[in-house]
């Protein structure tokens, strides 16, 4: 990682500064005359130093420049209190070769992880809604891997509670020819389920993991929540609340001490008829995981579940204890999407006149675009995308933009006729839109991290294209296959290097890099 790498090297040099080790951070400049990179280092330190930033960012400034581990790689130049950096055209050149191969030190957690996303009820097919989390959650769970986390996947099967009775009702009137119930499930669906002579809700599951096959959607594990009742896991998880005296009674039901780690107030276990609440069997689920050794629990939950999440980390703080951490327990919240055709909003299948379902959109725009599409915004936004500017074949539509920026790269080393030198001094001055999408490449392991960290792989997706925007904006003003030899082949050392950068953006993302277009 670039950045961690340079942290690295500038906190070693400014050990031997009148400021001694000081956590540094690099920032990307809003403006690229301002610089690579810069530092804050001057704001924070001008309290205890009693000196104003401005002076500060000067003296690290002169320091840096003058310091002979630092010379050769970077200069430094101080602005309105921040300390800017620009890497030497030869550091650059010489890390920018050797991005394919090297081995990315990532921080290396020790957290036992269990991610569970989508989790959408078996009681019908899976819509858009369910699509981008599936996609969310999926390129969340690759960058997590792909920076050494132990992580296991599972989807929570709700096949039990009310609604499944009410969904079996729906078929089995539908099977006698009889009116569906008015609470019971009136989608086209339930009548084709009417005519099988399998398990409908099992029918069901078949679909849904063959729809998320398709989207590239696997998990490690489907928890049944119906084994949390058959296996006793429910009793378990109160008789340990009691135990600890985290629950208590009045009012003749079974309450939760809520309010005690955090959420607004205490929350019913088992009610006074003696039946569990939809919060209790959540909780058993919960202790279910710690109980299997994880660690550090992430849930993606639906916009309609916001509110829910206080009182369920409230349980994981109680069960987990003086172990728990901030991190142990993380939530993910996914939006809503709406559907566009032609900027008219798309509401209806088609083909059923019910609401339009995933499969219908993956069969309409593919699953690249859909990928794309549903990872590009962060979790918490509304999205909204029209399926006419998903299918084409346009700048206008980002999926295409990204793809076809990885096919020029291709066909440009396929045209070249020539066999990639492994290395190549720069010639000359490098030209800026060459030195612009070297830079950017650099950054590739940075917002890997970042991504998966932050539990935000729409990052990535920003950044492959804006990566495709910057290489787009090379091959615009530096001629590649007509050049002479010795820039032919910086150039084409460029395009292969960036060529790699982008298929791993994608490929992180579950989206093809196609060779041709």
């Amino acid at each position: 990682m670039i950045k961690r790498f340079l942290s690295s090297v500038l906190s070693h040099a400014l050990q031997e500064s009148p400021y001694g080790s000081v956590p540094l951070a690099l920032e990307i400049p809003k403006q690229d005359s301002h610089g690579d990179f810069a530092l804050t280092i001057a704001f924070r330190l001008a309290g205890s130093l009693k000196m104003p930033p401005k002076a500060i960012a000067e003296s690290i400034a002169e320091y840096i420049n003058t310091h002979p581990s630092l010379q050769s790689s970077l200069s430094a130049e101080p602005l309105n209190g921040f300390v800017n950096l620009r890497l030497k055209p030869d550091f650059i050149w010489d890390y920018f070769l050797k991005l394919p191969s090297i081995t990315v030190a990532y921080p290396s957690p020790s957290d036992k992880i269990l991610f569970e996303y989508v989790s959408a009820n078996p009681t019908g097919p899976l819509h858009i809604g369910h699509g981008r989390w599936a996609v969310i959650g999926s390129a969340i769970a690759t960058l997590l891997q792909e920076t050494g986390h132990n992580l296991t996947t599972e989807f929570y099967i709700n096949d039990a509670g009310s609604q499944v009775t009410k969904f079996y009702a729906s078929v089995a009137a539908a099977k006698e020819g009889n009116p569906i119930p008015e609470d019971g499930y009136h989608g086209a669906y339930i009548r084709d389920l009417a005519l099988l002579d399998t398990d409908p809700l099992q029918a069901n599951m078949v679909d849904q993991k063959t729809v998320l096959d398709r989207l590239g959607v696997r998990f490690g594990s489907w928890f049944s929540e119906k084994s949390l009742h058959q296996s006793g896991a429910v009793e378990k998880a109160i008789t340990f609340l009691k135990e600890k005296e985290l629950a208590y009674e009045s009012e003749g039901a079974l309450w939760f001490k809520a309010e005690s780690f955090g959420d607004e107030k205490d929350r019913v276990l088992i009610k006074a008829d003696g039946a569990y609440t939809y919060f209790a069997v959540d909780v058993a689920y919960h202790f279910n995981k710690l109980d299997r050794g994880f660690t550090r629990l992430i849930n993606m939950f639906g916009a309609d579940h916001h509110g829910y999440v206080p009182r369920i980390r409230a349980a994981v703080k109680a069960m987990m204890g003086e172990s728990f951490r901030e991190d142990s327990f993380e939530i993910v919240i996914g939006q809503l999407v709406s559907l566009l055709r032609g900027g008219e909003p798309v509401r209806m299948s088609k083909r059923t006149g019910d609401m339009i379902t995933l499969e219908e959109v993956i069969d309409e725009i593919g699953v690249d675009a859909t990928r794309f599409f549903l990872v590009q915004k962060s979790p918490d936004s509304h999205v909204e995308f029209d399926l006419e500017v998903a299918k084409a074949r346009s700048s206008d539509n980002p999926v295409f933009y990204v793809q076809y920026a990885h096919a020029r790269l291709s066909t440009l080393l396929a045209k070249s006729g020539v066999t990639i030198p492994t290395e190549a001094n720069w010639v000359g001055e490098l030209h800026p839109a060459e030195r612009d999408i070297i830079i950017k490449s650099l950054t590739l392991y940075d917002v890997i991290w970042e991504s998966a960290s932050k539990l935000a792989p729409h990052v990535l997706a920003q950044y492959a294209y804006d990566l495709s925007k910057t290489f787009h904006a090379f091959y615009e003003s530096c001629p590649i296959l007509k050049s002479e030899a010795d820039v032919l082949n910086q150039r084409l050392l460029i395009v292969h290097r960036v060529r790699f950068v982008l298929a791993k953006c994608l490929g992180l993302l579950g989206i093809s890099a196609p060779d041709s277009m």
